[in-house]
């Protein structure tokens, strides 16, 4: 049986539950990546470029052996999660977050809140087109109506303004965290 790479190079740093300090080494250990992980654009024309952001196997950030495009998308929602954690930390005081970045099966987030409760969720980075297909598949979820938290980019929202609406008002159990773009990116300045 062929054995499966570990494509995450941070695994260890994000393996378990962490409080705020340790959330913070962790996401700077993140960034850190970025500098020690360089990667150039090729030179190609748009269709070469096209095809080999789908196929060829680099290396960049926090990530090994994937294709540039699978990477885009692990590195944005893996934003989406630390703009989360941060958040829950600030707002919602809660003890510990354990999040699961790259692409592993299973809940995105686990939190701790302030009264000992495991709080399970789900974090995604989508462009609007892709809105509600994600929002209904990490809805389901909580279908029994129990506790728990999905976050995500809000510029994913555009045109879906109401119909979020409708599923919040659906979903009164669950805590939509929406993160901003702009604090999405600026976690990446001066990288």
């Amino acid at each position: 049986m062929k054995q499966r790479s570990n494509t995450f190079l941070l695994s260890a740093a994000f393996k378990e539950a962490m409080n705020l300090e340790q959330l913070q080494n962790a996401t700077a250990l993140y960034y850190q990546s970025f500098k020690t992980n360089k990667f150039t654009i090729p030179k190609k024309d748009t269709l070469a470029f096209m095809l080999f952001a789908k196929r060829a196997r680099i290396t960049f950030g926090p990530y090994q052996d994937i294709t540039f495009y699978e990477i885009s998308n692990r590195i944005y929602s893996d934003l989406v999660l630390l703009e989360t954690a941060r958040l829950l930390f600030g707002k919602f005081h809660v003890k510990s977050v354990k999040l699961k970045l790259s692409n592993h099966a299973g809940d995105d987030i686990a939190v701790i809140d302030k009264d000992n409760k495991v709080i399970i969720g789900e974090a995604f980075n989508t462009a609007p087109t892709y809105f509600q297909q994600k929002m209904r598949s990490d809805l389901r979820k909580f279908s029994d109506n129990k506790k728990g938290i999905i976050a995500f980019n809000k510029t994913a929202l555009l045109g879906h303004e109401n119909w979020f609406q409708g599923k919040k008002s659906q979903f009164p159990n669950i805590t939509f965290i929406l993160c901003e773009d702009e604090n999405i990116n600026s976690l990446t300045n001066g990288l």
